[in-house]
C-alpha cells in the first residue's frame, strides 16, 4: 500500500460564514413590492434630467443613502433595485416618510420649505407603509436545490456590519502595538487613530480593512473575505470624491461619505443637508463636511486673490478624512504586506474561535516549466519566429522602425542585436536600405519620421508616411511597425499638487485625441498593419527592459507563437483528446463607460481562437475575432482592422446597450461568432475561457447559484449554449482575477499523513485546488507579484507591518531604504473554474492546461492574470486607441500585465 503523502495547505483570509460565525446577529429590513422599483425609475430619471447641467448632478441613490447613514447611525444600505432597505438600527416609520417625501419633492424641484409633510409622496408611502422586520441574519443562509448558497441579496449587505463590530471590540496587538480598530459603515474596519506618517509627518496613510461576503462554487456556505489597503489621505478637499467622518457618539461606525457635484472641490449634495436640517438634524456629518468644503473654498479664494499656494486646513489627520481616488505621487506607500495580512489571520482567529473556519485549499501544481530568460533570453528564438511565420502562411517578416530621436534608434538597434544574435556593428541600418536579420525570412528598415510621431493634432498623419515603400502590402510579407513617440504624462501616479495648479504640466496634460502614438497607431491599422511603441527606460540595470518588452508584445500583435505553447499543452483532457487536439478560444467583454451624449455605455468585444498546429513541426497559431468586424481572420488582421475603426456608434450600438437585454443581445451575437469559429476549424473540439466578474450578466450558467443546474436548450446559458449540440464547446471555463472576490493567499502549511502540522513556506506559486463540498473543484492560481519577489524588492512586509517601518538614511555608512515610502505587495490569485458540457472532458486537466497558459504569456516576462488567448483578446482592446487609458491608474498592476482594469465590466453590482 502506498505511503499517503504529506499535503500543502494554502492558508487564506476566507472563512465559511456559518450560522455559528453569526452568532445571533440581527439587522432591520424592509421589503418592497416590485411597484416600489418602477416609481424609482421615474424619480431618478426625472431627478438626472433636471441637474444633468449642473453641479449638483448626482444619482439620488447615493444623495438618500447619505442621509440614511446619518439617521440610522451609519449602517443603511438602500437599494430601490433589488427592494429592500436594511439598517443596522430600527428606523420609526414616520421619520422614514417624511426623509422620502422630502427627498421626492427636492428632486422634482421644489422648495424645501414648501414641502407638505402632512401629504406625503406616494413613493414615501408606499417605502413606509412596507413592514420592517427584525431578521435573524443566520436565518437565511438560504441554499438552491443544488445545494448552492442562495442568501438575498441584503444578507451580503449586512452581515459584515455586525462581525466587524465584533472584530473592533477588543484591540489588535501587533508589533508591540495595541492598535484600535474601529468598524466602518461598510462592514470594513480602519485603524483610525494609528495612521501611518511619512518622516515629515506631511503626508499620512492608514489601515483599512475590507470584509465582504461572497460565494464560491459547489461550497454550500458563503465565504467572508478580508483584505486590507493602505489608505492614503488628502492634505485637502481638492478633488476628492470621498470623505470618511467619524462620529461624535462612541462605538459608532466610520461613515463613508460620497461627495457631489464636478470641479476642484466637490460638495455635500445640497439635497441631503436640506433633508436633515429640516429633520432637525442640522448638525450632522454631513454638515460638518460642508463646513469644510466652505472653509477651504474660501482659504482658496484668499490664495489666489493673494497669488500663493492654499494652506491645508489640518496638518495632523482628524476627524474628517478625504480620501485620494487616484494614484498620486505620495510619500507613504501602498499596500500593507504580508506580515500584516498573516497578524489580521490571527486576529480574526482570536476573536471568532473554532467559528472561523477556512476552506480547505491543498496545492495541487506546483512545478512549472518557464521561460529560462537568463539561459535563452527574453523573445523568441529566431528559428520559432520563423516557424511560427511559415505556420501562419508567410514567408517574410519585415519589422518598420519608426523614429525620431537618436537615442531611441539606437535602443532599437540595440535591441534587435540582442534578440537575433547580432554583433551591434553588423546593425548599422540607412535609411529606408533593409537590413536582414534572420537569413531572408526577418529584415528591418529604419525611417525618421518626425512630423509623424509627435504629439499634437497634426500626428499621425498618412501623408507623412506615405513614401515609406515597406509599409506597402506585399504577397507573402508580415509588416510590424516598432515606432516611439513623445513621453506623455500618463504616468502612473500623478503629482497631486501639480494637478491642483492650474499653469501645472499636469494640469495640461496631452489630450488623448493628441496622442501621437493613439493617431499613429490608427493610421498604420487602416493599412492592416499593427504596431507596438518603446516606453521610456528607466533603469540604470544595463538592459533595456522596456525596449524588450516592446519586441515581446509585438511579436504577440503580430500573432507570433513560440514552442513554448508546444510545451504546455500536454494534458488529456478527454479520453483520446489532449489539449493539442482542441482549439482554445478565449471572449473578452468589456463595458466602455458612458462618453459626454451617450445615453447608455457600450460594449467592447473581442475574440481569439489557439489553433493546434496542422503538421508536425508546425507552430500553433492565433486568430482574431471583433464585434465592429465579425469575421475569424489571423490575429494581426483582426487586431489591425479593429484599431482602424471607433468603437461603433449609431444603429449597431443599439443592440449592445449595457442592459439586461442588451446582455442577452451580446451573448446571441457571441454565439454566432462561436457558430463562424466552428467552421473555420473544421469542426474541431473546441474551448471557451472568458472573465466570469466581467461576464456574469451575459450567461446565467456562470453564476455561483446557478451551478448544478441546466440551461434550457437554446437560451444563453453558457457561451455557445445557443447552438447545436454539435457546435458547442466541450467546457467552459470560468476565470476570475477581481480581488474583492477572491481569497487573498498568506502562507502555506505541511500537513503529514499522521496528522502532524508544520510551517511550510511564506510565499507560493502554485495551482491550488480548493476541496469542494460537492462536485467539480474550484482552483485558484496564487502568483507572487514580481514586485515582491524581484531584484532588490526586498520583500518589504515580509516581516513587519508599517508601524514599524524604517523611513530610511541617507547617511554615509548607514544608508538604508525608507520602506515607507516603498509600496508593499502581497500575493494574488486567480481563479480557474471549468464548467464541463460532456461527462467525459476531465476538469483538472483543463484548469492545470489554464494556469501554464497564464505562466507562458506571449507578451510579458512573468506570469499573467489571463491565459494566453483570453491575454490576447484582451490585448486587442487594451491598445485600442479609443480606450480610456485614465482608468489603467485605478489598478497598478493593470498596464504591467497588459490587462484592462476591472472597474469597466459586466458584472452585477
Amino acid at each position: 500500500m502506498a505511503a499517503a503523502k504529506t499535503l500543502t495547505r494554502l492558508d487564506v483570509l476566507a472563512y465559511r460564514c456559518t450560522p455559528a460565525l453569526l452568532d445571533g446577529a440581527a439587522v432591520h429590513l424592509r421589503e418592497f413590492e416590485p411597484g416600489v422599483r418602477s416609481m424609482w425609475k421615474i424619480l431618478e430619471r426625472t431627478y438626472l434630467e433636471r441637474t444633468k447641467h449642473t453641479d449638483q448632478a448626482q444619482a439620488p441613490y447615493s444623495v438618500i443613502t447619505n442621509a440614511l447613514r446619518c439617521l440610522t447611525g451609519g449602517y443603511a444600505y438602500f437599494d430601490p433595485k433589488k427592494l429592500f432597505l436594511v439598517t443596522g438600527e430600527p428606523i420609526d416609520d414616520d421619520l422614514l416618510q417624511d426623509t422620502f417625501t422630502l427627498f421626492c419633492g427636492l428632486t422634482a424641484g421644489e422648495h424645501i420649505d414648501n414641502i407638505d409633510l402632512t401629504n406625503p409622496a406616494a413613493l414615501a408611502r408606499r417605502i413606509a407603509e412596507t413592514p420592517q422586520e427584525t431578521r435573524t441574519l443566520a436565518d437565511y443562509l438560504t441554499r438552491t436545490d443544488a445545494d448552492q448558497p442562495d442568501a438575498p441579496p441584503w444578507v451580503y449587505k449586512s452581515a459584515t456590519w455586525l462581525l466587524s463590530r465584533r472584530l473592533t471590540e477588543t484591540p489588535w496587538t501587533v508589533d508591540g502595538h495595541d492598535i484600535t480598530l474601529h468598524p466602518d459603515s461598510d462592514g470594513g474596519f480602519i485603524a483610525w487613530d494609528h495612521p501611518w506618517p511619512n518622516k515629515s509627518r506631511t503626508a499620512f496613510a492608514f489601515a483599512r480593512g475590507r470584509m465582504v461576503m461572497k460565494t464560491h462554487p459547489n461550497i454550500k456556505d458563503p465565504l467572508i473575505l478580508l483584505s486590507a489597503s493602505a489608505t492614503r489621505l488628502k492634505k485637502n478637499m481638492a478633488f476628492a470624491r470621498t470623505v470618511l467622518a467619524a462620529q461624535a457618539e462612541p462605538g459608532r461606525p466610520i461613515v463613508e461619505v460620497e461627495m457631489a457635484g464636478r470641479g476642484r472641490i466637490r460638495s455635500i449634495s445640497r439635497m441631503s443637508l436640506e433633508v436633515l436640517a429640516r429633520l432637525g438634524m442640522d448638525q450632522s456629518i454631513l454638515h460638518a463636511i460642508q463646513q469644510r468644503v466652505d472653509d477651504e473654498r474660501a482659504e482658496l479664494e484668499a490664495a489666489t486673490a493673494q497669488k500663493r499656494k492654499p494652506r491645508p486646513l489640518d496638518t495632523e489627520p482628524g476627524n474628517l478624512r478625504p480620501i485620494q481616488s487616484k494614484n498620486y505621487k505620495f510619500s507613504v506607500g501602498r499596500g500593507v504586506g504580508m506580515h500584516f495580512l498573516r497578524e489580521l489571520d490571527r486576529k480574526f482567529r482570536e476573536v471568532f474561535g473554532d467559528t472561523a473556519q477556512q476552506p480547505g485549499i491543498y496545492v495541487d501544481l506546483n512545478a512549472f516549466k518557464k521561460r529560462k530568460i537568463k539561459e535563452e533570453g527574453l523573445l523568441p528564438k529566431p528559428v520559432d519566429v520563423e516557424r511560427s511565420l511559415i505556420s501562419m502562411g508567410m514567408s517574410h517578416l519585415r519589422l518598420v522602425c519608426l523614429w525620431y530621436r537618436d537615442e531611441n534608434r539606437v535602443r532599437m538597434i540595440r535591441g534587435l542585436a540582442d534578440a537575433y544574435g547580432l554583433p551591434l556593428d553588423a546593425l548599422d541600418p540607412i535609411e529606408g536600405v533593409p537590413i536582414a536579420l534572420h537569413g531572408s525570412t526577418i529584415s528591418t528598415v529604419f525611417h525618421q519620421v518626425p512630423q509623424f510621431l509627435e504629439h499634437g493634432p497634426a500626428s499621425g498623419s498618412a501623408a507623412d508616411i506615405a513614401h515609406i515603400a515597406a509599409l506597402k502590402p506585399e504577397p507573402g510579407v508580415l509588416v510590424g511597425v516598432w515606432a516611439e513617440t513623445a513621453y506623455a504624462s500618463h504616468d502612473d501616479e500623478i503629482d497631486e499638487d501639480a494637478e491642483a495648479t492650474p499653469t501645472s504640466t499636469a494640469a495640461q496634460q496631452l489630450p488623448e485625441d493628441h496622442d501621437a502614438k493613439h493617431r499613429s497607431r490608427r493610421t498604420l491599422a487602416e493599412r492592416d498593419i499593427v504596431s507596438q511603441f518603446i516606453k521610456e527606460s528607466t533603469s540604470d540595470s544595463g538592459t533595456d527592459h522596456p525596449a524588450q518588452l516592446a519586441q515581446l508584445d509585438l511579436y504577440r500583435s503580430l500573432g507570433i507563437i513560440d514552442d513554448r505553447i508546444d510545451d504546455v499543452m500536454i494534458d488529456t483532457i478527454a479520453p483520446g483528446l489532449t489539449a493539442s487536439d482542441v482549439v482554445h478560444c478565449g471572449i473578452h467583454v468589456r463595458r466602455q463607460s458612458k462618453r459626454k451624449g451617450e445615453r447608455s455605455p457600450r460594449i467592447c468585444i473581442t475574440a481569439t481562437a489557439l489553433k493546434p498546429p496542422t503538421a508536425p513541426g508546425r507552430s500553433w497559431t492565433l486568430l482574431g475575432w471583433s464585434y465592429t468586424d465579425r469575421k475569424w481572420k489571423p490575429y494581426h488582421q483582426a487586431q489591425a482592422q479593429f484599431h482602424a475603426q471607433d468603437y461603433p456608434t449609431g444603429r449597431l450600438t443599439e443592440e449592445l446597450v449595457d442592459t439586461d437585454q442588451g446582455g442577452k443581445a451580446v451573448a446571441k451575437l457571441i454565439d454566432d461568432a462561436l457558430g463562424k469559429l466552428v467552421a473555420e476549424i473544421d469542426y474541431m473540439p473546441y474551448t471557451v475561457t472568458v472573465d466570469g466578474f466581467a461576464t456574469r450578466r451575459l450567461w446565467d450558467g456562470l453564476h455561483n447559484n446557478k451551478q448544478g443546474m441546466t440551461g434550457r436548450a437554446g437560451t444563453t446559458w453558457l457561451p455557445g449554449h445557443t447552438l447545436p449540440l454539435k457546435e458547442r464547446p466541450i467546457a467552459v471555463i470560468r476565470v476570475n482575477k477581481n480581488a474583492a472576490e477572491l481569497p487573498i493567499p498568506i502562507r502555506t502549511t505541511k500537513i503529514a499523513a499522521d496528522g502532524e502540522i508544520t510551517k511550510g513556506n511564506d510565499t507560493s506559486n502554485a495551482l491550488c485546488r480548493i476541496d469542494v463540498d460537492f462536485a467539480d473543484p474550484v482552483w485558484l492560481l496564487t502568483t507572487v507579484p514580481l514586485q515582491y519577489d524581484g531584484a532588490g524588492a526586498g520583500r518589504l512586509g515580509a516581516t513587519k507591518t508599517r508601524w514599524t517601518a524604517d523611513f530610511g538614511s541617507n547617511v554615509k555608512g548607514e544608508l538604508r531604504k525608507n520602506e515607507a515610502k516603498a509600496n508593499w505587495y502581497a500575493m494574488n490569485t486567480t481563479e480557474i473554474y471549468v464548467i464541463p458540457s460532456t461527462p467525459d472532458v476531465d476538469t483538472s486537466a483543463l484548469a492545470r492546461m489554464t494556469a501554464r497558459l497564464c505562466t507562458q504569456s506571449l507578451g510579458w516576462t512573468r506570469r499573467t492574470r489571463y491565459p494566453v488567448h483570453l491575454h490576447a483578446a484582451n490585448q486587442m482592446d487594451l491598445d485600442h486607441p479609443q480606450f480610456r487609458r485614465s482608468a489603467l491608474g485605478e489598478d497598478p498592476e493593470a498596464e504591467t500585465l497588459g490587462e484592462a482594469p476591472v472597474t469597466d465590466d459586466l458584472s452585477e453590482d
